[in-house]
């Protein structure tokens, strides 16, 4: 073992000494869960039992210890519990003469032929990992065409699946996908284009019925789809298929495709299918688009989301490939059921330098939508207006903003539209008054679904905002507040009113124990021993901390873990004599 190594391993361990990942390493060395090391020029690795089998590498490299591991925890990045148990494992046999695999290297030299390719057919018929990847490059010779018909096989079969492929083990699947993909890539530099488009179009397609019984939220599958993607493409424009032909292909998979494999392809595909197969691509999409219905405002939103979808993305790439904005609208003004459509119209017309037709769009989703806007669109039309010195109408859609949904944020866009127009003090009263509207709210007033059941939090927050710390803590002592407001307000207030600031930290405190775990404890006595021991004494009555301890030890004597942590707390002083609390 090499000393740059050895003395990266040993500076881990020394490090890792006192923490969780340092124990479960070791508990997993003693249960004989560390398989043979692997040791070479600049790597140690093994194999660790847990829920099955995960496979540990370490290495020094550019003057750093690199590790990595197939467990869940490793696949992120973390320095997990079998990296420490390989690493305690190589620390045990450290001063024994462990054989190592470069030595192993150095016998196998020394071996005949056939002897080497028996021992290595041996190994493989144990380990599947190893009898795919040499059935693949036996499937690519070095020269000569390709086995196409062996290529295709073995594609199926890195494929195969006997049921669900849990979180666990999609690392070792997509492996084997990737291994198939890397000799499509060797393929495709030997000159077989044709060869692999067919090949990587029908690994695409397995990859599509894959995602149905493979758990993809760490996302794998998805990364070995693009990379087969990018093949496809790579192999497109090496081969320079029929662009007619392999443009019915693309539009019929967007189309009908399962998943979104080869999604708006006509952007990425466009230098690959030239005139003709743009106007083939085009041709199919338009047949297609004119069976589509308009939408009007409010017309049933829900057939958005059906088969239109797949064509209106389609059409949004086509427009998107030709860069003329009639094209855009033409396709996005095809759907104006919802507010929003409208403001992604206008936005595309702001992008092109268009602002007189954005404005235009822009008001006429406002009017088409009138009871019951798009709170974006609303403000789009809001700074619109502002743009131009059309206050007054800023104005009136800041009121209604405000209205519908009274918030600090609405608040301080009302408050710029009425300064501007010399109207903030009357403006600024009416909108107080909404705000601290007790709940159940007055008949005929509404208050948005987000603010219900908060008390008067957005009054508070606006009256922090102004400056206002007293008339805020009455406005939450009268209608209530969310936890963290009365945080703030208690620190607002704790120079001049350390008594309040007792109050809040008290009930604060008690919010954390309810959280009964380790870290919640350790919070609780952190704000003890610091936050309320220095309010009492601010308060001039220090000696009634230890009487606040004892309250809380008696409240929470059952409580063993939290008992042994408020046992740390350190003496506090009272008539000049040290006590323990």
């Amino acid at each position: 073992m090499p000393g740059k190594l050895s003395q990266m391993l040993d500076k881990a361990v020394a490090g890792l000494a006192s923490t969780p990942s340092y124990k479960r390493g070791l508990a997993y060395l003693e249960a004989g869960r560390v398989g043979p090391l692997r040791a070479s020029a600049e790597r140690v690795g093994a194999t660790v039992q847990g829920s099955e089998d995960y496979l540990v590498e370490l290495r020094a490299k550019g003057g750093k210890l690199r590790f990595s591991c197939s467990c869940p925890i490793g696949r992120e990045g973390a320095f997990c519990k079998h990296c420490v148990a390989v690493i305690l494992a190589w620390q045990r046999e450290h001063g024994d003469p462990v054989p190592t695999l470069d030595d192993a290297r150095a016998h196998l030299e020394t071996l005949p032929q056939g002897e080497l390719v028996e021992l290595l057919i041996d190994h493989a018929h144990d380990d599947e990992a190893l009898a795919r990847k040499l059935l693949l490059r036996t499937a690519t010779p070095t020269s000569g065409g390709a086995d196409v018909a062996s290529l295709r096989a073995l594609i199926e079969q890195a494929f195969a699946h006997r049921e669900f492929v849990p979180y666990r083990e999609v690392w070792g699947y997509v492996r084997g996908i990737e291994e198939a993909t890397d000799v499509l890539e060797a393929q495709l530099e030997q000159g077989g284009g044709g060869d692999v488009v067919d090949l990587a179009e029908h690994a695409l397609k397995l990859a599509e019925g894959a995602l149905d019984h493979v758990d993809e939220s760490g996302g794998q599958m998805g990364d070995a789809i693009a990379r087969l993607e990018d093949l496809h493409l790579d192999a497109c424009i090496k081969a320079q298929p029929d662009p007619t032909a392999l443009a019915e292909r693309l539009f019929a998979w967007e189309l009908d495709g399962p998943w979104d494999v080869l999604d708006q392809a006509v952007i990425r595909y466009a230098e690959v299918l030239g005139d003709a197969g743009l106007a083939r691509y085009r041709e199919l999409a338009e047949k297609e688009w004119a069976g589509v219905p308009k939408l009007a405002p409010g017309g049933d939103s829900r057939e958005r989301y059906r088969s239109r979808f797949r064509i209106t993305r389609i059409m949004q790439a086509l427009a998107q490939h030709s860069g003329e904005l009639a094209d855009l609208i033409a396709v996005e003004e095809r759907d104006l059921s919802i507010g929003y459509r409208f403001l992604q119209i206008a936005e595309l017309c702001r992008e092109h330098g268009e602002d007189d037709m954005a404005l235009e769009w822009a008001e006429r989703g406002m009017a088409a939508f009138a009871e019951d806007p798009d709170p974006r669109l609303r403000a789009f039309l809001i700074e619109e207006y502002r743009r131009r010195g059309r206050s007054p109408e800023a104005l009136e859609l800041s009121v209604q903003a405000f209205d519908a949904r009274p918030t600090l944020e609405s608040y301080r866009e009302l408050a710029t539209d009425a300064k501007a127009l010399g109207e903030w003090e009357e403006r600024r009263r009416s909108a107080l008054s909404l705000l601290g509207q007790p709940e159940p709210n007055p008949p005929g007033a509404m208050r948005h679904p987000s603010l219900r059941g908060r008390g008067c939090s957005e009054l508070v927050r606006v009256l922090i905002w102004e400056g206002d710390a007293d008339a805020a803590w009455q406005a939450a002592d009268k209608g209530g507040c969310t936890p963290d407001l009365w945080l703030k307000l208690a620190d607002l207030r704790r120079a001049e009113h350390p008594e309040d600031a007792i109050g809040v930290y008290r009930r604060h405190v008690e919010d954390v124990i309810a959280g009964k775990d380790k870290r919640a404890y350790a919070e609780a006595v952190r704000l003890i021993d610091e936050t309320m021991r220095e309010l009492y004494t601010e308060c001039g009555r220090p000696e009634d901390f230890g009487a606040y301890v004892e309250e809380v030890r008696a409240a929470h004597k059952p409580k063993r873990n939290l008992m042994k942590l408020m046992a740390g707390l350190e003496p506090v002083t009272t008539n000049g004599a040290a006590r323990h609390v």
